[in-house]
């Protein structure tokens, strides 16, 4: 076994909205007046590259934004919609986690975020209490799948790449991690993670 397991955490962990699985933004139009499409095209294309590498903050970019996409709703507003409706937990994973840890696995949460979500994640979602530890873009200052997330990850938890497990849903992420020497696993919705890792 590795000595650390890594593990995505959006499409291995958490899988979108509670309920149907859906994009936390199908319904946004609806409920905060927003067009998903105006979302993209003014918030995400242009600046989550340095939200979720930590050169802005998501909230101060998102206030800047919303004179083009709402006057009736608040950074504060769309965060806690966004937050809230993209936390569907695998519980299967959590308790597989458990498992493996009871059985001496270190498991770090290894995923593009910024800082906002990635406490969110931890505190608010009670990840924190299945894994030793995130490592994530922000804080890296890196994003999946450029060689520097993978370097400094690995630096953060003190191992060798090749004490690594990559498990993630991209297969992008999966190569990457391979090409920086860690092993690495794509992760198919449905399979247990306990079995996998063994395999």
């Amino acid at each position: 076994m590795a000595r650390w397991l890594m593990l995505d955490v959006d499409g291995v962990v958490v899988n979108g909205r509670p309920g149907d699985g859906g994009s936390w933004a199908t319904d946004i139009e609806r409920d905060l007046g927003i067009s998903p499409d105006a979302l993209q095209s003014v918030f995400f294309a242009p600046h989550w590259d340095a939200i979720v590498t930590g050169r802005a903050d998501l909230g101060d970019v998102l206030e800047a934004c919303l004179p083009a996409l709402s006057r009736s709703v608040t950074a504060a507003d769309v965060i806690d919609y966004w937050f809230a409706r993209d936390s569907a937990v695998d519980e299967a994973v959590l308790g597989d986690c458990d498992a493996l840890r009871a059985g001496g696995t270190r498991i770090a949460l290894a995923t593009n975020q910024d800082h906002r979500r990635a406490a969110y994640l931890m505190d608010r979602l009670g990840l924190g209490r299945h894994v030793d530890a995130m490592v994530h873009s922000a804080a890296l200052g890196a994003r999946k799948p450029d060689r520097a997330f993978f370097d400094a990850a690995a630096v953060s938890v003190g191992a060798d790449p090749g004490d690594l497990v990559l498990v993630d849903d991209t297969a992008r992420n999966v190569d990457a991690a391979r090409e920086a020497g860690w092993r690495a696993i794509h992760w198919t919705k449905g399979v247990r993670l306990a079995r996998l890792v063994a395999g």
